[in-house]
């Protein structure tokens, strides 16, 4: 195996590479407040220790493959809508995918794994949606967060027995930003730049439920009734994730960052990267990973939600 970084290449020793055997990585994730105790840079910093992990498990399974890695993309929809966050509007995230997978697909590239920590329903389905262009195109782009967040969400015993996590301590709506899980995967991934106020930094105020949110819940409740179980939950996140934003004076992470350990981000992040791989040799085997992103479902709505 030879790891190549793209804009470290000349235009000669790119086209020199083989398009078959090189699988293109890189990260994406936006500049986002995380409570007192994470910096902004939170999730780009845990993509690309995902995206460094992903690709050392790729080295260790398929010595025979290269590496090309693409620069960073610090961007992102919907961050929390407080000072210090960076929004940027999802039609860009889906040009820019798009952009920068029509490039690498001219140059005969097939797989590309796209690393992520922002839950963002924007920010997801603009990154599907340029993927399933794509995939026309000739290039399958994965976002592996898409199928790991929907677990979270969804408090997949699985995950549960992969990782030891519980619930409230997974990532999931009970712990939905910069809480247990987050703050873990910070302490596994740069522990030098985690600020001392987390182990005093108690259980996020639950906001109260305000009308719209509940509209959106009793959907949720009606489409579970129906069996609808994946419009059910992204009616149910979309809920929780309004009455938290929509919140006067909202405070600025979910969940409990006291709860945190090392150990626990280690296991979350090893889960992650693990499934990366998996979903990977499916494309690679010619199944093509159709992953449904948070929202995925409702994604006809995104102009107005």
């Amino acid at each position: 195996m030879t790891t190549h970084h793209y804009s470290d290449l000349t235009g000669p020793e790119l086209a020199s590479l083989d398009p078959d055997r090189t699988i293109i990585i890189s990260s994406i994730s936006p500049l986002e407040v995380h409570g007192p105790h994470l910096p902004i840079g939170t999730d780009i910093a845990i993509a690309e220790e995902l995206r460094n992990r992903v690709a050392r498990k790729i080295e260790d399974r398929h010595p025979e493959l290269d590496l090309l890695f693409m620069p960073s993309l610090p961007l992102g929809s919907d961050p929390i809508p407080v000072p210090g966050s960076v929004p940027v509007r999802p039609g860009v995230i889906e040009s820019v995918i798009m952009d920068w997978g029509l490039a690498l697909a001219r140059l005969g590239f097939r797989f590309w794994i796209l690393t992520d920590n922002h839950g963002g329903p924007h920010h997801q389905l603009s990154i599907e949606i340029a993927s399933r262009h794509l995939r026309r195109r000739g290039i399958v782009l994965m976002a592996p967060f898409h199928y790991t967040f929907r677990q979270m969400i969804a408090g997949n015993p699985e995950l549960h027995r992969r990782t030891g996590l519980g619930p409230a301590e997974d990532g999931g709506m009970d712990d939905l930003h910069a809480g247990t899980n987050e703050t873990s995967m910070a302490l596994a991934t740069l522990p030098g730049n985690v600020r001392e106020v987390w182990k005093r930094t108690g259980p996020g105020r639950r906001p109260r439920t305000r009308l719209l949110p509940r509209m959106l819940a009793w959907v949720a409740g009606i489409l579970g009734r129906l069996g609808a179980r994946d419009a059910a939950l992204d009616f149910e996140y979309l809920a929780g994730a309004l009455a938290w934003v929509s919140e006067p004076g909202m405070e600025s992470y979910q969940g409990d960052p006291s709860r945190a350990g090392r150990e626990a981000g280690e296991r979350m992040l090893e889960y992650r990267a693990v499934e990366a791989c998996r979903l990977l040799e499916e494309a690679m085997a010619g199944h093509w990973p159709a992953l449904k992103p948070m929202g995925w479902s409702i994604r006809m709505l995104r102009r107005i939600l």
